[in-house]
């Protein structure tokens, strides 16, 4: 099985240019937690994830600025305001892993696993075609095996 038969071929992207509020709302708006970053020509120069967003506090801030939505002694408006004006090419991994769809998923298994990936984004000719997360492999693997002999795996009871 390859990489093109597993991956994602709708991908939501944004441009470098998008706001954290805007990276934000498209994650929400479709049930995503990463989002490639593209150019003008679809080639992938960034990925945006969830812990992207929460992880970089505004500024010279100690604590990311969503921890202080919890503590209303510690909120800043201005952090918060600043925060979400930040841009895409601020908070993404620039360094992207990237893969063929003609990848056998075998190899992106144990990549995503080397290098603890959670969504690559699947390139052809230099431009983004698809995207491949964990629950994507998941779903894959447990599609192979029901497809061979089925049994149960062994189990038992808590307590037994």
């Amino acid at each position: 099985m390859k990489v093109a038969d597993i991956m994602r071929r709708r991908v939501v992207t944004a441009g470098p240019d998008a706001t954290v509020a805007e990276i934000a709302q498209l994650m929400l708006a479709h049930e995503i937690s990463a989002i490639p970053i593209v150019d003008h020509s679809s080639h992938v120069v960034g990925i945006v994830s969830e812990h992207d967003l929460l992880g970089h506090p505004p500024g010279d801030s100690p604590r990311a600025w969503w921890l202080r939505l919890f503590d209303r002694d510690m909120v800043r408006l201005e952090d918060i305001a600043t925060a979400r004006q930040r841009r895409a090419e601020n908070v993404m991994h620039a360094r992207v892993h990237t893969v063929s769809d003609a990848m056998p998923i075998g190899v992106l298994g144990s990549m995503m696993q080397r290098h603890k990936l959670k969504h690559v984004p699947v390139v052809s000719h230099q431009k983004l075609v698809g995207i491949v997360s964990r629950g994507d492999l998941i779903a894959a693997l447990i599609k192979s095996q029901q497809e061979g002999p089925q049994r149960l795996p062994e189990y038992r009871f808590f307590g037994e």
